[in-house]
């Protein structure tokens, strides 16, 4: 059987080294709870080295097999379209692009008010409702 003394334990700062991220985001999955933590009397912290190890983990697959690609924060990188993946982005814009001119025509060349305007509007609208 063994006993918690005879497992080795880092403070925050040294998980953080071993892994290569800062202490606050070795806080950050303690607090998630993605991390087992263990207090070492009031105010010391201290991780397993094996729990340490279980965050390690390979990166998952894309669509085609092919492990994805990540960032220095865990993130996905985005990977090249294809050439026909290029076209239907193309042929999207173009009729986006032909939409709104439609739409224009429709109001006699006249473009709908900015955002900023509308949302004033109602602001001020619901204003006076509640006086």
């Amino acid at each position: 059987m063994t006993s918690v003394l005879d497992e080795e334990f880092v403070t925050i700062a040294e998980a953080a080294r071993v892994l290569r991220v800062s202490p606050s985001t070795i806080r950050r999955w303690i607090g998630e709870g993605d991390l087992p933590a263990y207090r070492v009397g009031r105010r010391r912290v201290r991780v397993r080295k094996p729990d340490l190890a279980r965050l390690i983990a390979p990166v998952q697959e894309g669509e085609r097999g092919r492990p994805l690609a990540v960032d220095q924060y865990g993130r996905p990188i985005p990977r090249r379209l294809t050439d026909e993946e290029r076209q239907q982005g193309l042929a999207a814009l173009e009729e986006a692009a032909r939409f709104q001119a439609e739409m224009l025509e429709r109001r006699g060349g006249e473009p709908f008010s900015p955002s900023w305007i509308l949302i004033n509007e109602a602001r001020d609208e619901r204003t006076r409702d509640l006086q």
